[in-house]
């Protein structure tokens, strides 16, 4: 089986997991049965605690033949000890798993590996079992236990075993909507966790939707510290543990000072005041460093060397952070390291785990005002934040100690789309002058997409995005103000000719003014979707039109505007005339970025009526 392809529906959970990677198999097979077992147990001096892991899952296929692939990740941190696969209770099956190092367009990813094999279900009736069984060196990696799969499971049973020398919280989120009991055994120096449950529900398949700790049942395993013969070992008892950590996995990075400095000095040539050299270093790392998305083990908490970043221009978001602050620190600026859980994560630092952050960023302090800085959104401006980590908890370094804050949350103003037209009619064609600017995430989804694309065919392809692939949008004049300079909007100048957006019957004339129609078909299926949208971002959409009417017309009745106020949106739009002017304007405002499923009834019926808005037309008749 072709590893690219078996690895496309890549990682629903944070850590180590199996994943069962299928889409139309999904009703058709099922996990009859899911055991697991976690246990600690002591090690060696390299290792003093380890996690040894069997999980055995039988998949029932329900109604046809089929094959489903089995893939299962690990790192430097854990090891796979044992595969056992039998099919239909026979282990004569020829089936040999193929272990390999994860890359992604020919990078390899320093320690994330895969173990991967395709499971066949031969008829109706079928079963197969597999059993995983891994051991984890090191308990600071062992954060959560998921019970949903991406099938549903009849009947699971958990359990977590804890010897008495080993402190240990287990706390369970999402559990109150799914039937998972809970019972404890203690005896003969250990206390067992026994977790229950039947008929679990697959796993939910629902595009931009919240990340699965804010609804799937699991387990957040808080490892406190072990008391073992040659004293404790402590992991995360408080907030101060884990930033201990942290902090001297950074001490231990060897950056190259010198190398580091004579290129923060190439980069600020010519620059004086603190502003400008931070502007500079931001987009230099923006421009030259491409962001790779997944780190696994050890390397995904240690930040890679600031001068090997630079040498192999990637790295990952700590390798980015690391490096654009020692850049900044290199020239005199108090820039520090942060790290962070983007909005897909559930948690905050209450609960001093791995699992409650998956970023790093940078941070300028600017004479008490600290300014975010997150290399890997590539074309956005010095000042913007993205929305997948406004308000969210944030842990700076402090030398030995540590700071925590909030980052500042934007409002729909900071990602304005914004196009104005001024045009006229000759015939059945508009034609005219148009003027489009991008802010904040919508400039950087523009940029993001145009840089994608190879230089020579660029201005091909924005044509094609202004015009929205319509032949009958015809640019001319493109005039590109801005696509280089992120702490600017983008912006554009084009001339245009519609064919076709004048139709005449006798002596009436029907003008088509608006041809974006945004969020025209947005609709949300009630009967299937369970969970909240997330938006990508807040978002401000403007579109406004002066179109010039023709000698000898009038327009007899304006269309009806639209006003609508929800919490979390708002559309409005409306015409007016002014003299032989007619004006167009509608509004687009996502103040929030979330609808919740109690939201969607009430959102399909606006958007029925900004549907509604747009297809009224503009009638022009003969002056009298």
């Amino acid at each position: 089986m072709n590893l690219k392809i078996l690895l496309s529906t890549l990682l629903l959970f944070t850590g180590s997991l199996s994943l069962i990677a299928q889409d139309e198999d999904d009703k058709n097979v099922s996990i009859s049965e899911s055991r697991r077992e976690y246990r600690f147990q002591k090690g060696n001096s390299d290792n003093p605690v380890l996690v040894r892991e069997e999980n055995s899952r039988t998949f029932f296929c329900k109604n046809y033949r089929t094959e489903i692939p089995v893939v299962e990740f690990y790192s430097d941190v854990e090891r796979i000890d044992d595969v056992d696969i039998t099919v239909d209770k026979s282990a004569k099956h020829g089936i040999k798993p193929a272990y390999d190092y994860y890359n992604s367009d020919g990078i390899f990813y320093s320690d994330a590996r895969v173990c991967y094999f395709s499971l066949p279900l031969a008829k109706q009736g079928s079963s197969s079992r597999v059993v995983f069984k891994k051991t984890v060196y090191d308990p600071h990696y062992f954060t959560t236990i998921h019970f949903m799969e991406m099938q549903e499971v009849a009947d699971a049973e958990l359990r977590v075993v804890v010897p008495d020398w080993m402190q240990v919280e287990l706390k369970e989120l999402n559990f109150p909507k799914y039937k998972i009991t809970r019972t404890v055994e203690k005896g003969n120096g250990e206390t067992v966790y026994i977790y229950r449950a039947r008929n679990l529900p697959a796993m939910p398949k629902e595009s931009s939707s919240p990340g699965i700790s804010y609804y799937a049942p699991h387990i957040m395993v808080l490892n406190k510290y072990a008391d073992l013969k040659d004293g404790r070992i402590t992991y995360f008892s408080t907030l101060a543990d884990q930033y201990k950590w942290y902090h001297s996995l950074v001490k231990s990075v060897q950056n190259d000072e010198v190398a580091i400095s004579a290129k923060a000095k190439e980069i600020t040539t010519g620059l004086s005041t603190d502003i400008e050299k931070v502007r500079a270093v931001y987009q230099w790392v923006q421009d030259n460093i491409r962001y790779i998305a997944f780190e696994d083990g050890i390397a995904g908490f240690k930040p890679e060397k600031a001068q090997e970043v630079m040498a192999k221009k990637y790295g990952d978001c700590k390798g980015m952070a690391n490096l654009m602050t020692e850049l900044l620190v290199s020239l005199g600026i108090d820039a520090r390291r942060c790290w962070i859980g983007t909005r897909h994560l559930a948690y905050d630092y209450s609960t001093p785990s791995l699992i409650v952050d998956n970023h790093m960023i940078s941070v300028w302090m600017d004479k008490g005002k600290k300014v975010f800085l997150d290399g890997t959104e590539k074309y956005i401006g010095l000042g913007e934040v993205a929305e997948r980590i406004q308000g969210r908890q944030v842990l700076i370094e402090d030398g030995e100690k540590f700071i925590t804050d909030r980052v500042p949350v934007a409002d729909y103003l900071q990602n304005t789309a914004y196009e104005k037209r001024v045009l006229s009619i000759e015939g059945s064609s508009v034609k005219g002058r148009i003027t489009q600017n991008w802010k904040g995430e919508n400039k950087e989804m523009l940029l993001s997409g145009l840089h994608g694309i190879k230089m020579d065919k660029q201005e091909t392809a924005l044509k094609t995005y202004l015009g929205d692939g319509k032949p009958n949008f015809e640019i001319s004049g493109l005039r590109i103000n801005n696509l280089l300079d992120y702490n600017k909007d983008a912006s554009v100048e084009y001339d245009i000719s519609w064919k076709d957006a004048v139709s005449e019957f006798g002596d009436e004339s029907y003008i088509e003014i608006d041809n974006r129609r945004s969020l025209e078909n947005f609709r949300f299926d009630t009967t299937k979707r369970k969970l909240p949208y997330w938006f990508y971002f807040k978002n401000h959409l403007v579109f406004e039109t002066d179109i010039k009417l023709p000698a000898g017309k009038k327009i007899n009745e304006l269309p009806a505007g639209i006003a609508i106020n929800q919490p979390g949106y708002n559309f409005k739009g409306e015409y007016k005339l002014n003299g032989p002017t007619l004006t167009y304007r509608c509004e687009i405002v996502l103040n929030q970025s979330e609808i919740r499923p109690d939201q969607f009834s009430q959102w399909n019926r606006d958007i029925d009526q900004l549907r509604n808005f747009y297809n009224q037309q503009i009638v022009l008749t003969k002056v009298k």
